[in-house]
C-alpha cells in the first residue's frame, strides 16, 4: 500500500508537520534573520543581540524549546523514505554497493538495518551525492555480499524550490502548547516505538536520542514504509 501523502508542488513540502488534535497557531513571534527551517523543525526562543525575543532552530541540548515551526523559511527541502529495501548484488546493485532510490541524501541520516529489522549496523559508508551505501568489510555486523537490507534516510527533493515565508513581516508561525502531530521532519537514522519521549537533535530534527535538552513530546505512531509519518503527542 503506497503512503497517501499529498503532492509536493514546488513551492515547499505540503503537511511536512500537521496538526492532530489540540494546539495552538500563534503565527506572530518574531524570527531570527539567519534562521533556517521548514515546517516541522524544533523551534526555541532566545533573546538576540538588543534582548528581544527571536525564534531560532533548537540544538540538542536546548531547555528553552517553545514548539514547532508551522512556516518555511529555507533553500532545500529533505523527505524521509523508511524501509527502502535494497539487495546486494543484484543489478544495478553489486557485492559492495547499493544505490538508493534517491541521491543528495543528508549526511548522518541513513540508517541500514537487515530484513527484520531485528538488527542494525554501522558497517558502511555512504555517498551522500549519489545516494550509493558501500558496505565495510570490517566491524561487529558486517553485511554480507547478497544481504538483503532496509535503509531509512533523508534525501533533498530536487523538484522542491526553497521559500521564506517570514518575508515581509518577520515572523514566523509556530505549533505550540499540547496535542497530537504528525510529521515528515524527523531524524531517519534512528528507530522508533510508541511512547519513546522525542527530542531536538543538533540539526533541529526530531529524535529520539536526548542530548540533554528538553523532551519535546512521547511517540504515539512510528514511520513506517507506508507511511513514514511519525506520529507524537507533544508536550513542550
Amino acid at each position: 500500500m503506497a503512503p497517501l501523502l499529498p503532492d509536493l508542488g514546488r513551492n515547499g513540502l505540503v503537511n511536512s508537520v500537521r496538526r492532530l488534535t489540540g494546539l495552538n497557531n500563534p503565527g506572530f513571534r518574531a524570527v531570527y534573520s539567519t534562521a533556517n527551517f521548514i515546517a516541522g523543525m524544533v523551534a526555541k526562543l532566545e533573546a538576540d543581540a538588543n534582548g528581544d525575543p527571536v525564534l531560532k532552530v533548537a540544538d540538542a541540548d536546548d531547555t528553552n524549546i517553545i514548539g514547532l515551526f508551522y512556516c518555511h523559511k529555507c533553500t532545500n527541502f529533505y523527505v524521509p523514505v523508511v524501509d527502502e529495501v535494497k539487495t546486494f548484488s543484484e543489478s544495478p546493485n553489486t557485492v559492495w554497493t547499493i544505490l538508493l532510490g534517491h541521491a543528495n541524501v543528508k549526511s548522518g541520516s541513513v540508517k541500514v538495518y537487515n530484513v527484520t529489522k531485528s538488527e542494525a549496523t554501522t558497517d558502511f559508508t555512504v555517498n551522500t551525492t549519489n545516494g550509493i551505501v558501500t558496505r565495510t568489510s570490517t566491524g561487529s555486523h558486517i553485511i554480507a555480499a547478497t544481504d538483503t537490507v532496509k535503509v531509512s534516510y533523508l534525501y533533498e527533493e530536487p523538484t522542491l524550490t526553497g521559500i521564506d515565508q517570514t518575508l515581509g513581516s518577520g515572523l514566523a508561525a509556530t505549533l505550540e502548547d499540547r496535542g497530537d502531530i504528525a510529521t515528515l521532519v524527523y531524524d531517519t537514522a534512528q528507530t522508533y516505538t510508541i511512547m519513546q519521549s522525542l527530542y531536538s537533535n543538533a540539526d533541529g530534527y526530531l529524535t529520539n536520542q536526548s542530548g540533554g535538552g528538553s523532551i519535546v513530546g512521547k511517540v504515539t505512531k512510528p514511520p513506517t514504509a507506508d507511511n513514514p509519518e511519525l506520529w507524537f503527542k507533544m508536550t513542550v
